[in-house]
C-alpha cells in the first residue's frame, strides 16, 4: 500500500506539473496571438494610410506645392513630429532639404541646408548607399549628424527616393519618442517612399516640359518676328 501511494503521488505530481507546463504554454501561444492579431492590424492600418497619402500627393503637379504636401500629410497622419524631403543636386554632391513641416526644419530650408551625400548623417549615408537606415537612438548612432534645429529628436529614419534603381533623393522622419521604428516600419514606408518618388519625377517631368514648350514657343515668336522685319525691309 505504501508503494502504491508512493508511486500515485509520483504520478499525481508529474500531471500537476504537465497540466502547469500546457496552461503556460497556452497562455504563451495566446499572448503571441494577440501580439500577432495587433501587428497584423497596426500593419494594415498604417498601408491603408500609406494608400490615402500617396493619392493626395498623386494628383498636384507643381513640385514645390508636392514637396511640401508630402511632409505635411505624413507628418499628420503617421504622427512624426519632423518630415523632411531632400532632393539630390545635380552633380549628385550633396542631399538639398527641400521641404519640412517642422518649425526647425523650415528654417533649414530657408537656410538651403544640405548634407554631403556619404559623408554626413543618416541621409547622406542613404543618399550614397540608396539603402534605409534607422537610428533607434541618435546619441548613439556614429552616423548622426546632431542638429540643433531639430533638438527633441530621439529617433530617426531615412527612406531612399528612387526611379527605375536611380537615387533622386531622401525621404527623413523623425520622432520625440527612442526606439520608435522597427524593420516593419522601413517596409511599409518604403512603399510610400516609392509613390513619392514618382509623383516627384512626374512633377519635375511636368515641369521640363512645360520650360522646353515655353521656350520652343518663345524661338517661334521671335523666329517669326525676324522674318516679318525681313519682309518689311523688302517691301519698303
Amino acid at each position: 500500500i505504501g508503494v502504491l501511494a508512493n508511486a500515485f503521488n509520483v504520478m499525481t505530481s508529474r500531471l500537476r506539473d504537465l497540466v502547469s507546463s500546457l496552461e503556460q504554454r497556452v497562455a504563451e501561444r495566446t499572448i503571441d496571438l494577440e501580439q500577432a492579431t495587433l501587428q497584423s492590424k497596426k500593419r494594415a492600418e498604417e498601408l491603408q494610410v500609406v494608400s490615402e497619402v500617396a493619392r493626395a500627393v498623386s494628383t498636384e503637379v507643381n513640385l514645390e506645392v508636392l514637396l511640401t504636401l508630402v511632409t505635411k500629410v505624413i507628418s499628420e497622419r503617421f504622427g512624426f513630429y519632423h518630415v523632411g524631403v531632400f532632393l539630390l543636386d545635380t552633380i549628385n554632391k550633396n542631399a538639398v532639404l527641400r521641404a519640412s513641416n517642422s518649425p526647425g526644419g523650415k528654417r533649414m530650408v530657408a537656410r538651403g541646408h544640405k548634407l554631403s551625400i556619404g559623408q554626413v548623417g543618416i541621409v547622406g549615408h542613404v543618399a550614397a548607399t540608396g539603402e534605409a537606415r534607422i537610428a533607434l537612438d541618435v546619441g548613439a548612432d556614429a552616423t548622426y549628424f546632431n542638429n540643433p534645429d531639430l533638438p527633441a529628436t530621439r529617433s530617426e529614419m531615412a527612406l531612399p527616393l528612387s526611379v527605375r534603381g536611380h537615387i533622386i533623393g531622401v525621404l527623413d522622419v523623425q520622432s520625440t519618442q527612442p526606439k520608435a521604428f522597427t524593420q516593419a516600419d522601413v517596409e511599409t514606408l518604403s512603399t510610400l517612399a516609392d509613390q513619392v518618388a514618382i509623383a516627384i519625377e512626374n512633377a519635375r517631368l511636368l515641369a521640363e516640359s512645360r520650360q522646353a514648350l515655353e521656350e520652343s514657343q518663345a524661338l517661334y515668336g521671335d523666329y517669326v518676328s525676324r522674318v516679318w522685319e525681313r519682309k518689311t525691309a523688302q517691301a519698303a
